[in-house]
C-alpha cells in the first residue's frame, strides 16, 4: 500500500513543482553578488548568471583603476568568451554589457583590472542557468 501511494504522490509533487516554476516565469536565481579578493584589488561582481546578453556591475577597491574588463571561461568544455570592456559608472564602479556565458553550466568570470597598483586578473566562479 505504501508503495502505491509513493508511485502516485511523487508524480503529483513533480507536476506541482513544474506548475509553480512555470507560473514564476521559470526564472533563475536572479541577481547575484560575487565577491573576490586578489593580491592588488578586491572586486564584487553583480549580475544575473544566465545565457545571452547581460549587464554586469563591478565594484573595485581601491577605487582608482583606469580599466576594467570581463570574460568568461568554461574550463571543462574549453569555451572562452571575448573580453567585454566595462565603462566607468562612478568612483570604483564599472558596468559591462554583452554576452558573457554562451551555455548553461559551471563558468569562471575573469575580471581584468588595470590601474595604478598594476594589472591583475581575478577569477570568480558561478553556475549559469538558461
Amino acid at each position: 500500500m505504501t508503495r502505491r501511494i509513493a508511485f502516485i504522490a511523487l508524480p503529483v509533487l513533480l507536476l506541482a513543482a513544474g506548475i509553480v516554476w512555470i507560473l514564476r516565469g521559470g526564472e533563475g536565481p536572479g541577481l547575484m553578488e560575487l565577491p573576490r579578493r586578489g593580491a592588488l584589488y578586491a572586486v564584487v561582481v553583480t549580475l544575473e548568471p544566465s545565457t545571452g546578453p547581460l549587464e554586469a556591475t563591478v565594484e573595485v577597491e581601491p577605487a582608482s583603476p583606469a580599466e576594467v574588463s570581463l570574460f568568461g571561461v568554461m574550463p571543462h568544455m574549453g569555451h572562452t568568451t571575448p573580453e567585454i570592456p566595462a565603462r566607468n559608472s562612478g568612483i570604483g564602479r564599472y558596468v559591462a554589457r554583452g554576452e558573457l556565458f554562451t551555455m548553461p553550466g559551471a563558468w569562471e568570470i575573469h575580471i581584468r583590472v588595470q590601474g595604478a597598483a598594476g594589472t591583475e586578473v581575478i577569477k570568480v566562479n558561478t553556475l549559469v542557468g538558461t
